[in-house]
């Protein structure tokens, strides 16, 4: 069943990139998976159990170059990763 959310697989050239469960920020292109960040590894602060930090990382300037980066990759989504998939929120 679905849930409305886009979901796509973390391919074998972006396994570097897969650090398991947490929100990330995703590229897509073509409907594949072609770059992945993680907010945890670019807001140090971040608690991914409490939605108001997400929301304050999501506004968060220091994502500026990151999704600059993405963005030349492809359509940039907001998500979450876990078992080697993200799924966008």
């Amino acid at each position: 069943m679905s849930n409305g959310h886009n979901v796509f697989a973390v391919p074998d050239d972006l396994a570097n990139n897969y650090h398991g469960a947490g929100i990330a920020l995703a590229a897509v292109a073509g409907g594949t998976l072609v770059g992945l960040a993680y907010l945890r590894d670019i807001i140090d602060e971040l608690d991914e159990g409490d939605d108001e930090s997400i929301k304050r990382a999501l506004g968060d300037p220091r994502l500026g170059p990151t999704v600059r980066y993405l963005s030349a990759l492809g359509e940039v989504y907001v998500g979450m990763c876990s078992c080697h998939e993200f799924t966008e929120l």
